[in-house]
């Protein structure tokens, strides 16, 4: 019933064309069936270009996400900020390892000097 509504309302809208078109399609069959491959053609390539455009994107994508996955998965085991107890706290829960730095100077050298700005 739809597509009934929008013929009708594309013949109200243009009363020219549609006669120019049923004339042709009366006197000269072959001519209209060239018209509209002329119409057709462009549009059924634009549409097997449009899903052959977005095949590629959705494989692309989840390639990526497979890649991203793999990715997580192997640097797991090499992250060193977690250690093998930071798995079994529970989920949510954010646990961070510094190691320890070494003193850069040791604690003979120098003196603590209070500092006061006037």
């Amino acid at each position: 019933m739809n597509i009934f509504n929008t013929l009708l309302d594309i013949i109200r809208r243009n009363p020219l064309t549609t006669v120019l078109i049923i004339m042709l399609f009366v006197a000269a069959p072959g001519l209209l069936g060239v018209f509209a491959l002329i119409l057709i053609i462009p549009l059924i390539i634009a549409i097997v270009g449009w899903f052959l455009v977005m095949y590629r994107v959705r494989k692309v994508q989840k390639s990526m996400d497979d890649q991203l996955r793999n990715h997580q998965h192997r640097t797991a085991g090499n992250n060193t900020y977690t250690n093998s107890s930071t798995h079994s706290t529970r989920e949510g829960k954010v646990t961070v390892h510094v190691p320890q730095q070494e003193q850069r100077v040791s604690d003979d050298v120098g003196e603590y000097v209070d500092f006061k700005e006037e």
